[in-house]
C-alpha cells in the first residue's frame, strides 16, 4: 500500500468509528442541543469516510473495515459508559475524548505518510479541523459533577 492509500485507510477507519460512536450516542441522549452536535459531528465523520472510500476504490483498493471485535468493544464501551450517566456533560466528555484520540491518530497517520497526495492530505486536514472545532463547541456542555461532603 502506498502512502496515499495508507493515509486514506486511516481516514476511512477514523471516520467509520466516529460515525458508529455518534450513532450510538444519539440513541443514548435526549438533550436536543447535544443531539444537534452529534448530528453535526457525525456528518463530518461521514463526509471524510465517504471521500476516503471513494478515492481508495478509484485506486482499486477495498477499504479495510473495522473488525467485529473492535465494533463490539465500541458498542460495549458506550453501553457501560452511559449506563449510569446520560447527561449532556457526560456525552460531551465522551465525544471530546474520542475526537481527541481521532486528531492524534490522524496526525500520526499524516506524519507517517508525508508523501501522500494533496487530496488525501486535504481530507485528513478537513477531518482534523472538524474534530478540533467539535471539541471547542462541546466544551460548553462540560460541567463538574456536584458532590456533597458530610462532616463527620
Amino acid at each position: 500500500m502506498n502512502p496515499t492509500q495508507k493515509l486514506l485507510q486511516a481516514i476511512e477507519e477514523n471516520g467509520r468509528m466516529g460515525v458508529e460512536a455518534c450513532d450510538q450516542l444519539l440513541n443514548r441522549t435526549a438533550d436536543n442541543e447535544m443531539r444537534q452536535e452529534l448530528i453535526l459531528e457525525r456528518q463530518s465523520y461521514f463526509d471524510a469516510m465517504r471521500d476516503a472510500q471513494n478515492l481508495l476504490l478509484m485506486q482499486g483498493v477495498m477499504p479495510r473495515h473495522t473488525g467485529p471485535a473492535a465494533r463490539a468493544g465500541l458498542w460495549m464501551g458506550m453501553q457501560i459508559n452511559t449506563l449510569a450517566d446520560r447527561s449532556a456533560a457526560h456525552i460531551a466528555d465522551i465525544v471530546i475524548q474520542g475526537a481527541t484520540m481521532g486528531v492524534v491518530e490522524l496526525t500520526k497517520a499524516r506524519n507517517s505518510n508525508p508523501d501522500a497526495d494533496a487530496q488525501a492530505q486535504g481530507i485528513a486536514s478537513f477531518l482534523i479541523t472538524k474534530q478540533q472545532e467539535a471539541i471547542d463547541r462541546l466544551k460548553r456542555f462540560l460541567a463538574e459533577k456536584q458532590t456533597t461532603h458530610q462532616n463527620g
